[in-house]
């Protein structure tokens, strides 16, 4: 490992590969002052499509494990909720209320599915393009505005109507 002194010139050239740089398309950081931080595409998030030759590929690779744990504990949580919630209820329950409470449940219980299911389609296929993308299977860098612009924010605007 070479040292190497922190300048503002490394630190520039570190972040203008960092952020959404596409492959194989002109980088307008090297030819402009100033395109923005994120780098030369307009999409406003770091570059989950990476190959194995990028040097964020440790970073990237955590924040989509990190991704999908935190998918699989919230399924988990809400299915845990779910489950609670039909004991108590069978507990309490007396027999004029059981339908009702049953119908509830019922209720509570399809919303839980959907959020998981939302959550499901928004983030387990781009995970798996990623990983496609990485293993250079096919080339995705075409579809990175879409699914980072228009599928993953489907996740934060629905979930919020489910409730």
């Amino acid at each position: 490992m070479d040292d190497r002194t922190l300048s503002w010139a490394l630190t520039k050239s570190m972040v203008s590969e960092m952020f959404s740089h596409d492959p194989g398309a002109k980088d307008l950081t090297k030819i402009q002052t100033m395109v923005g931080f994120y780098g030369n595409d307009g999409v406003c998030l770091f570059k989950y499509f990476i190959r194995r030759t990028d040097p964020q590929s440790a970073f990237v690779w955590s924040i989509l494990v990190l991704n999908f744990i935190c998918f699989v504990l919230i399924s988990v949580c809400y299915i845990y909720i779910g489950i609670l919630s039909i004991r108590s209820s069978v507990r309490a329950g007396t027999s004029g209320n059981v339908e009702r409470t049953q119908q509830r449940n019922r209720r509570m219980n399809q919303r839980i599915a959907i959020i998981i299911l939302t959550d499901f389609i928004c983030w387990v296929p781009f995970i798996v393009i990623c990983i496609l993308h990485y293993v250079e299977v096919f080339d995705a860098t075409s579809w990175y505005s879409v699914l980072s612009m228009v599928i993953l924010p489907i996740n934060s605007v629905i979930n919020p109507l489910l409730l």
